[in-house]
């Protein structure tokens, strides 16, 4: 199949492309068809799969997304983007949840207690073991086996990870319910980026593998089906303890109003049949 070759872009199956930067002997490159920046070329099932399986172990122990230590600012950042997104307080309430890519529950633990059902699932056993440690509903599944119907299925920094995106996206249409929530968050390709250079947080390899601008984001989406009803850009690129608070503040600020981020947080809608 075209979109297993590695030097094929994996979203438009577009082969030209022009070189960002090169990053730890990597290469970031921009596909000239969709304009997603790639790493090239994709790194091979073998090569993620041992890069994924001491994942918590090769972050920091104040990781936002898999400590402990980062729950309250998870929570506090989460409850920023549901306001900017519209979203009231009342809106995961009696609702059947899917967090794919739940690391070890942030979101699951975040959310549980005020919903119907809530399950997070990862294909790392690391992660899966802290969550299962922790009391949470998490599973090591894959997302494309699931056949179980949700309301809302979010997708927290995860499509910046996969080989080939689309196929998510496209699952998590199969089995919204109708009129059924995608949220996703994910880095995003613009300004920032580009100041930045290689030297951007997000160019991670092997980690980081497709890296969205927003107008590719809406485009794939729309095609898989998704109204995009809500959006908000935010975070200057400096990530914290890499500038003084006021000054980080001040630039995040600055980024969010002009709508120039480098992190997008996206509401998606099902169309209806």
């Amino acid at each position: 199949m075209i979109q297993q070759n590695a030097q094929i872009c994996s979203i438009c199956n577009v082969s030209e492309f022009k070189l960002v930067c090169e990053k730890l002997e990597f290469q970031y490159v921009s596909c000239s068809g969709c304009g997603v920046v790639r790493q090239y070329p994709y790194p091979n099932a073998t090569i993620i799969n041992e890069y994924y399986k001491m994942y918590v172990t090769k972050k920091t122990a104040k990781s936002v997304y898999l400590s402990d230590d980062g729950f309250a600012e998870f929570v506090e950042g989460k409850k920023f983007t549901f306001k900017d997104l519209g979203l009231s307080e009342h809106f995961f309430d009696n609702k059947d949840v899917l967090d794919v890519g739940c690391g070890t529950g942030q979101f699951v633990n975040m959310i549980q207690g005020k919903v119907k059902s809530v399950l997070g699932i990862d294909l790392s056993e690391e992660c899966i073991d802290f969550a299962i440690k922790r009391g949470l509903n998490c599973k090591k599944v894959d997302f494309l086996e699931i056949d179980s119907r949700f309301d809302i299925i979010s997708m927290w920094h995860l499509i910046e990870h996969l080989r080939s995106p689309a196929d998510f996206i496209k699952h998590a249409y199969k089995i919204l319910n109708p009129g059924g929530t995608l949220l996703i968050e994910t880095p995003a390709v613009g300004s920032v980026s580009y100041g930045f250079g290689k030297d951007w947080r997000f160019f991670m390899p092997v980690e980081h593998i497709n890296l969205f601008t927003q107008n590719a984001l809406f485009s794939l989406a729309t095609d898989c089906g998704f109204s995009v009803k809500s959006w908000i850009r935010f975070g200057s690129g400096n990530d914290a303890g890499t500038l003084p608070p006021a000054n980080k503040r001040a630039m995040d600020s600055i980024a969010k109003q002009k709508g120039f981020g480098d992190i997008i947080a996206v509401l998606l809608i099902k169309n209806e049949n």
